[in-house]
């Protein structure tokens, strides 16, 4: 079942994230601090978001295979507290 596992490469995924929320152009009157540490956090919050789907989807794959289905839901219930 191992080769069925989902990996998410956290620094890629982040970046690709950046990608889509990302604002046209600064304009002059922008608080270039302010779109910089907004770029930041969005960065972090996809890299460790990504990390931590990796990490419950490795312990997924370690249980044992009777409990798969409440696995995947708790995975599911702890992500979905963002």
């Amino acid at each position: 079942m191992a080769e069925k596992q989902t990996k998410i490469d956290p620094e890629t995924f982040a970046y690709h994230f950046m990608d889509t929320i990302a604002h046209s152009a600064a304009s002059a009157d922008e608080d270039m601090e302010k779109a910089a540490k907004e770029s930041l956090a969005a960065y972090l919050t996809a890299y460790y978001i990504a990390q931590r789907f990796n990490h419950l989807e490795n312990a997924f794959f370690e249980e044992t295979h009777h409990h798969s289905v409440s696995t995947y839901q708790k995975i599911l219930s702890e992500l979905n507290q963002y």
